[in-house]
């Protein structure tokens, strides 16, 4: 089996983590959240979020993804943040009914 289809493993079991995530606290708009994640990467989503847990869930698929495609899993694994944190968000506020 070749990395890409690792890679795409790993973004579905990503997004099965993050659907059985708890809501977070309070709704947030997953368009910030995707700009947090652009310019910072895991640590803007982390600190937009105020989660320890999706830092690490966000910066462990960073790392999964420079695993298992080394030089372009940098640049996936970076661009991973923002959609991770608009889908964490927007996941999240239907959580909670928004």
């Amino acid at each position: 089996m070749s990395n890409i289809h690792n890679l795409h493993g790993v973004a579905h079991g990503g997004a099965k983590i993050i659907d059985s995530l708890a809501p977070l606290p309070e709704p947030k708009n997953p368009v910030v959240a995707f700009m947090a994640g652009l310019v910072f990467g895991a640590l803007g989503v982390a600190i937009y979020f105020k989660s320890a847990k999706d830092f690490l869930i966000c910066f462990g698929l960073f790392v999964a993804a420079s695993i298992l495609l080394p030089g372009l899993g940098l640049v996936l694994g970076w661009g991973f943040a923002p959609v991770y944190g608009a889908y964490r968000a927007h996941s999240s506020n239907e959580q909670l009914g928004l």
